[in-house]
């Protein structure tokens, strides 16, 4: 039996300067004595694509959480980590068809599970559920519990888990022709549960700065932010604009790709958020935006000649911004509604989402917010 430890140490970054490092030592026949072997410390440099730092990340910011180790299932055959996998494998299966295994992790939640598991259909060509319809099953790593989502395409299958520990997500992830991976689940589910996240203290690398374009969530080909392309800038502009913010929205602390957020209490239970985020450039254009936040919310995706029927144009400093208002399936009962900015060499995202009775009630609220943003 091969056993393969990957170590990545906690490091923080602000505004775009991650401090990382990958160990991995391999015990590279069964039987033999235990060798150790150290990758370079650079960082494997990330694909432009791939890369984004959070945006009003602040010095602190966790992007981490502790070294991880597995046993990798027979047969399997590991490859070299690159962009922001930890670690990539690749899974034999038949007439020379192979599934792809990776190992990553986030700061933050990433999104909820209904944006993630419909991001996951998306990419095998299906269409966005609402929350009553996502499956899953719980999954036991390493005394924390998780969950499985196994998503069945026409030509592909994706099996992925989801491990929150310590305020970051974990995910592993196969994908492949359905009968590899119908053969490989119950190797897969025994890799998570090999998974053990240590408490040693790995090696110290030297730092290494991470490009400037770190989105491992995007949601569209070849983006390279989660609005459909364009770089997050490393650190805030120096015309970031302000706004008057509402007396009864409380602010949030800034998370992956989000440099403001607002909680909003409705009645009783009801709750909705606002999110500020910026990036660089046209970042993939208003239809390509409002389709990945239509299918965010359970919502087929239009075409360019439906777009002037459900946007709106607001002035904001004197800029021409675009205002949307989406909602969801009576099922899942939200609504989103979502302000496009573009503002010197940076494009404004300004997101109202929640349930569809708060954000109804906060929809002229978060319209003047929008336009009260100036330059201080």
């Amino acid at each position: 039996m091969c056993y393969f430890s990957l170590h990545r140490v906690n490091t923080s970054y602000s505004y775009g300067v991650i401090a990382g490092a990958l160990f991995l030592a391999a015990a590279v026949h069964a039987g033999d004595p235990a060798q150790s072997y150290t990758i370079p410390k650079e960082h494997p440099a990330l694909e432009p694509a791939q890369a984004q730092p959070p945006a009003g990340a602040t010095p602190g910011f966790a992007i981490n959480a502790a070294p991880v180790r597995w046993t990798l299932p027979a047969g399997w055959k590991e490859k070299p980590a690159s962009g922001v996998r930890l670690a990539s494998f690749e899974v034999p299966g038949q007439s020379g068809a192979n599934a792809d295994v990776s190992i990553t992790s986030f700061p933050g939640s990433v999104g909820s599970e209904l944006d993630n598991v419909n991001r996951w259909r998306s990419q095998l060509g299906l269409a966005p559920v609402a929350q009553g319809a996502v499956a899953s099953e719980a999954a036991s790593v390493d005394g924390l519990t998780g969950k499985v989502y196994d998503i069945a395409g026409a030509s592909s299958r994706m099996i992925v888990a989801d491990i929150p520990r310590n305020g970051n997500s974990w995910f592993v992830k196969m994908t492949g022709d359905p009968a590899t991976i119908a053969a490989a689940k119950p190797a897969f589910l025994q890799l998570l549960a090999s998974l053990h996240f240590g408490t040693d203290n790995a090696q110290t690398a030297a730092p290494a700065a991470m490009p400037p374009a770190f989105n491992p969530h995007a949601t569209m080909g070849a983006a390279r932010s989660p609005h459909g392309g364009g770089a997050m800038p490393e650190t805030a502009p120096a015309d970031a604009p302000v706004w008057t913010v509402p007396a009864k929205w409380v602010e949030g602390a800034p998370r992956a790709m989000v440099f403001k957020t607002y909680a909003i209490a409705g009645e009783g239970a009801g709750k909705a958020e606002v999110t500020v985020s910026f990036f660089s450039g046209s970042v993939g254009g208003v239809l390509a935006n409002v389709n990945r936040w239509r299918g965010q919310i359970g919502l087929p995706p239009v075409d360019e000649s439906q777009l002037a029927a459900i946007t709106e144009s607001l002035t904001v400093q004197n800029s021409k911004a675009t205002l949307v208002d989406l909602k969801g399936p009576e099922a899942n009962g939200q609504r989103m509604i979502a302000a496009i900015v573009p503002h010197g060499d940076n494009t404004w995202f300004y997101k109202l989402t929640g349930d569809a009775g708060v954000v109804a009630g906060q929809r002229e609220t978060f319209v003047q917010f929008v336009k009260s943003a100036h330059n201080p």
